[in-house]
C-alpha cells in the first residue's frame, strides 16, 4: 500500500503540470530569430476581416487560447500576429485584406525548449 510521501509527491507533480487561467505567461515564446521580425504593434490599415480570418484559421489548427498581438499592410497581403495558448507560441498569418486566403507560419524556433 503506498505511504502518505507517495500521494503527497503525486498531487505536487499533477499539481506541477496544471494550466494556468492566463492565455499568455510572464514570457511569451520568443521568435525565431532566423525568421522575420514579430510585430506587436497594430497598424491602423489592417482590417477587422483579416483580423478576424486569421484568428478564426489559428484557433481551428492549435489548442489554447488566441491572441492577435498586431498587424501591418503592405501591396501585397495583411500580415496578423498573433500568440497562442500559455506559452504564448508566436504565429503569423498573411492575408488578403479581405480576409480571403489566410495563410499561417509558426514563428517560433522548433527546437527551443
Amino acid at each position: 500500500m503506498p505511504s502518505a510521501k507517495f500521494y503527497l509527491a503525486a498531487a505536487l507533480m499533477l499539481a506541477a503540470c496544471a494550466e494556468t487561467d492566463s492565455p499568455i505567461m510572464d514570457a511569451p515564446m520568443p521568435a525565431s530569430p532566423a525568421g522575420p521580425p514579430f510585430i506587436t504593434s497594430m497598424s491602423p490599415d489592417v482590417s477587422s476581416a483579416a483580423i478576424s480570418a486569421c484568428q478564426s484559421a489559428l484557433t481551428a489548427q492549435t489548442e489554447g487560447g488566441v491572441t492577435v498581438v498586431g498587424g501591418e499592410t503592405s501591396e501585397a497581403a495583411t500580415a496578423v500576429y498573433m500568440r497562442v495558448g500559455a506559452n504564448g507560441a508566436p504565429w503569423r498569418c498573411l492575408v488578403a485584406p479581405d480576409g480571403s486566403n489566410p495563410d499561417l507560419m509558426f514563428m517560433g524556433d522548433e527546437g527551443a525548449a
